[in-house]
C-alpha cells in the first residue's frame, strides 16, 4: 500500500540502526503512523536537508508505503514554514505531541483530531492564554477518544450540577455530590472537592481563575487513568 502526499506533523523521533530514524507522525486521514526515514542521519547534504524536516512543528506532506505497523517513508516535503514556538509555548507543544503519541492507537483514523492539532498549533503560535487552550485541547481530545467529561450533571443520578454545592471527581466515573454532613465534618478539602459554580463555568467555556485551576486538576486526573503510571516527560519541562 502506498500513500501519497498526506498532510502530517511529526510527533516524535528516535534513532534506528546506523543512519535512519523512526518517526511517529499525525496524519490528516490515517491518524498516528510510524515509519522509517532511511539514511537521514548520514553526513550528505541531502541527508541533512531531510533531517531538517524530521522535526516536530514542521507542516509536512509525507508519502509512505508498507502494510506492517512500521512504514517506509518515501518522501517528506514542507507545506509551510515551521511553527515558531519558544519557551512555555514550545514546552506546551511538546506536551501535546507526547499526549497524542501516548493516547492514539496506530492507524486509527482521526481526521477531527488532526484538525484539533492544527487548531492548538495556531493558538500556541499566537497570543492565546496557554493554560486555557491546553485545557480546551485536552477536553476535546478526550471527547473524540470516547471518554469525554460532563461538567453539567452528576454521574450516578444525572442530577444537574448546582452552583453552590461541592463535588468530587472520580476518574472514569464522573462527578459526585459531597453530602452536606460530610462537608461540615471535614471542610472543603483543597484539590479534592470542586464547587459547582466552577464546574459549570468550565462547561460553558468561561475559564475564570478558579475554573482554570479546577479544569487542570480534573483533566490531569482523567488523563492519568488512560496514560498509566508512566509520567509524561514533557511535564518536567514546566518546572
Amino acid at each position: 500500500m502506498r500513500i501519497e502526499s498526506q498532510p502530517a506533523y511529526i510527533l516524535h523521533t528516535r534513532n534506528f540502526r546506523d543512519s535512519s530514524l523512526i518517526v511517529d507522525f499525525l496524519s490528516a486521514d490515517y491518524g498516528r503512523v510510524s515509519g522509517v526515514v532511511k539514511g537521514v542521519r548520514a553526513t550528505s547534504k541531502s541527508a541533512k536537508q531531510r533531517r531538517g524536516l524530521s522535526q516536530p512543528f514542521v507542516p509536512l506532506l509525507i508519502s509512505w508505503s508498507g502494510k506492517s505497523d512500521l512504514k517506509t517513508i518515501i518522501q517528506m516535503e514542507p507545506r509551510g514554514a515551521p511553527l515558531q514556538l519558544q519557551g512555555k509555548r514550545l514546552f506546551s507543544g511538546l506536551y501535546v505531541n507526547e499526549l497524542l503519541s501516548r493516547l492514539l492507537q496506530q492507524d486509527d483514523q482521526h481526521t477531527a483530531i488532526y484538525t484539533l492539532y492544527e487548531w492548538i498549533a495556531k493558538c500556541l503560535v499566537g497570543d492565546s492564554e496557554i493554560d486555557i487552550v491546553l485545557r480546551q485541547f485536552e477536553l476535546q481530545l478526550m471527547e473524540y477518544l470516547g471518554y469525554g467529561l460532563d461538567f453539567t450533571q452528576e454521574a450516578e443520578t444525572d442530577n444537574p450540577i448546582i452552583p453552590d454545592r461541592y463535588y468530587v471527581y472520580r476518574a472514569g466515573e464522573g462527578l459526585f455530590a459531597v453530602p452536606d454532613a460530610e462537608l461540615a465534618s471535614r471542610g472543603h478539602l483543597v484539590n479534592r472537592t470542586f464547587q459547582g459554580e466552577d464546574l459549570l463555568a468550565i462547561a460553558s467555556g468561561a475559564f475564570t481563575d478558579n475554573a482554570r485551576h479546577v479544569a487542570k486538576l480534573i483533566c490531569r486526573q482523567a488523563l492519568r487513568l488512560h496514560l498509566g503510571e508512566k509520567p509524561l516527560k514533557s511535564r518536567e519541562l514546566f518546572h
